[in-house]
């Protein structure tokens, strides 16, 4: 995932959308995205002159701080998203003995050298009649997505 700036603007919010809005600021209009919990914390209405901090993304701004004159700052805490709903990757060190386990364990023929990511595993497999299969299991040897291999990326010939 790409590191985005941080940046720090100064404007006049145009429009509201639940908990995204647009800012009126340095001749441009920017998108900005408080998200859900950011909004109960700070109420948003066109109009309002705001001071806000966030990572610019390609979309919008996911703002990180936000203030208006005669209220207290609000600081806000956007939670990365998981691999999977529910999905909780393991903390601890990555070993690959047990990636490779857990896929046997679940009847799957592991083919190569597992591909390590930062927080998991990419496996190609085979099971049953299934064709070749890119698992990505967590640390913990938690199988949490399949999806058919793509042969240009594991050098599959056709």
């Amino acid at each position: 995932m790409p590191h985005n700036e941080t940046i720090a603007l100064s404007g006049t919010i145009t429009h509201v959308f639940a908990h995204r809005f647009t800012l009126e600021a340095e001749g441009a209009t920017h998108l900005a995205d408080l998200g859900p919990k950011g909004a109960e914390a700070f109420s948003l209405s066109p109009g309002l002159p705001v001071s806000l901090e966030g990572e610019r993304r390609p979309s919008e701004i996911k703002v990180t701080r936000i203030e208006t004159a005669g209220r207290a700052p609000v600081t806000i805490e956007h939670k990365k998203p998981n691999h999977a709903p529910g999905h909780k990757p393991a903390n601890g060190p990555a070993d690959v003995n047990v990636v490779l386990a857990a896929a046997r364990k679940s009847g799957w023929e592991t083919h190569g050298d597992p591909r390590q990511k930062p927080k998991h595993f990419e496996v190609l497999a085979l099971r049953d009649q299934s064709g070749w299969t890119e698992l990505h299991i967590d640390f913990a040897g938690t199988i949490y997505k399949q999806k058919p291999a793509d042969a240009e990326k594991w050098s599959l010939a056709a």
